[in-house]
């Protein structure tokens, strides 16, 4: 029996008893994502879209979650609370896919907004998960949401009732402890939000500094007619962590769907971001930035499906990389057939700071329509010499300049993220990454 072989059958016990105890329309969609996981096998460097990622030392992981929660270092609950107060909006706190209730917040919610844990809403047998859960995030697209359909056990189900107007962002975290190394958690998050409401969701992601964890998160964003939900996603993962999520999204008519990533930290970061517009008028809108050093991997491949008319999309990743690092933006813009008046724009610009670094792009198009507008673009460079010789000449320290210049290209996406305190946050990071960073405190792009 070969390497993948033997890691196929590893999560079979998990798989056969939360079959058994959930609702059978679950069980369904868990046999088949495992179905499509057994028919592929994970992913070697043979396959195009793993072309350039290692899994070699992640596939020696025991696919098997944690039997408990874990300690958390010491810093979580300052980071938590420096991204967002309690004061500021519901929160629920995940430990190594468990909830933890003393550190979780959502007992008071605004009228409107229904949240539950994952298990609490299946045991409830809540009718509108049959319809959403597991139906939009296909197992086809990655063995790792293969896994995460079949292996899922805990998460959140968001749902928010139709014209309800929340004004408050939702915070999950999802913390992988030590107790985690060499296991794997699958945390699930499902947002569902009727006709002409309005929610925003931040998800944090973070793990113990040092265990060599495995992560498959993966997230379902619904916007039923004229409603809008965004998704802010910040990965902050130990440094020998690995995470390989995804983000789905789907937008009705006249609703938009947005989804921001922020990536520094991992040792390989991996995050599959689709967005499907289905009804005519709908938007969806992708963003992200990923700050590299050291000998990080971290791979943004995304996805946005126009099945409708007068249907409108925005891609804007950006990636500053310094050392060794390296990474991937791979991007798709698909015009289904009848998608006429599409209006789509794709755009991956990356900074090279390190000549060690390294930065593959591939913006794609795939158009059946005949009618439409649709640009991609992609650059790959390093700090303009002219501006750094203004700046300097200026009497601005060389390495403040470079720090300052690089700010400014990042800043430009942050000003579009929706949550406020999710952008200070992602701010606070990339100083803490720039050398000299402390001195561009309060600096605005």
């Amino acid at each position: 029996m070969g390497a993948v072989e033997e890691l196929k059958s590893v999560p079979r016990a998990v798989f056969d008893g939360r079959t058994a105890r959930g609702p059978e329309w679950l069980a369904e969609r868990r046999r088949a994502a495992m179905a499509t996981f057994d028919a592929h096998g994970f992913p070697t460097r043979r396959w195009e879209a793993w072309k350039h990622i290692d899994l070699t030392p992640v596939l020696r992981s025991d696919f098997h979650p944690p039997q408990t929660a874990g300690a958390v270092d010491d810093g979580l609950a300052g980071r938590v609370d420096q991204l967002l107060p309690r004061s500021d909006g519901p929160r629920l706190v995940f430990i190594d896919g468990y909830l933890d209730a003393s550190r979780s917040d959502y007992a008071e919610l605004p009228a409107g907004l229904s949240v539950q844990p994952l298990s609490q809403a299946l045991a409830d047998d809540v009718a509108w998960l049959q319809q959403h859960l597991a139906a939009h995030a296909d197992p086809a697209n990655s063995p790792f949401i293969a896994l995460n359909t079949a292996l899922m056990d805990e998460g959140v189900a968001i749902h928010v009732a139709r014209g309800a107007m929340i004004e408050a962002p939702l915070l999950i975290v999802c913390y992988t402890s030590a107790a985690c190394a060499g296991h794997a958690v699958y945390p699930r998050v499902i947002v569902h939000g009727e006709e002409a409401s309005h929610l925003r969701v931040v998800e944090y992601h973070s793990g113990d500094p040092e265990a060599a964890y495995l992560s498959c998160p993966v997230t379902e964003l619904v916007a039923d007619a004229g409603a809008q939900v965004d998704l802010t996603r910040i990965s902050e993962e130990g440094d020998a962590g690995c995470q390989l999520g995804a983000v789905s999204g789907t937008a009705a008519r006249d609703a938009r769907v947005g989804a921001h990533s922020f990536v520094w930290g991992g040792d390989k970061v991996r995050v599959d971001i689709e967005a499907t517009v289905q009804g005519d008028n709908g938007e969806g809108d992708l963003t992200g930035v990923h700050l590299s050093d050291g000998q990080r991997f971290v791979d943004h491949h995304t996805w946005v499906h126009h099945d409708a008319e007068h249907t409108r999309s925005r891609q804007v990743f950006k990636g500053v990389l310094d050392g060794r690092s390296e990474s991937v933006f791979d991007g798709l813009i698909k015009v289904h057939p009848g998608a006429q008046k599409t209006d789509a724009e794709q755009e991956n610009r990356n900074l090279l700071l390190s000549p060690r670094a390294f930065a593959h792009s591939n913006p794609r198009l795939e158009i059946f329509a005949d009618d439409v507008r649709c640009t991609h673009g992609s650059t790959v460079g390093e700090l303009d010499e002219q501006a750094l010789f203004y700046m300097r000449a200026r009497g601005i320290d060389p390495l403040v300049a470079k720090s300052l210049l690089t700010y400014a290209f990042v800043a430009e996406v942050l000003e579009t993220v929706r949550c406020s305190q999710a952008a200070d946050y992602e701010r606070a990071l990339l100083r803490r990454f720039l050398p000299g960073g402390e001195q561009l405190e309060g600096f605005e792009a």
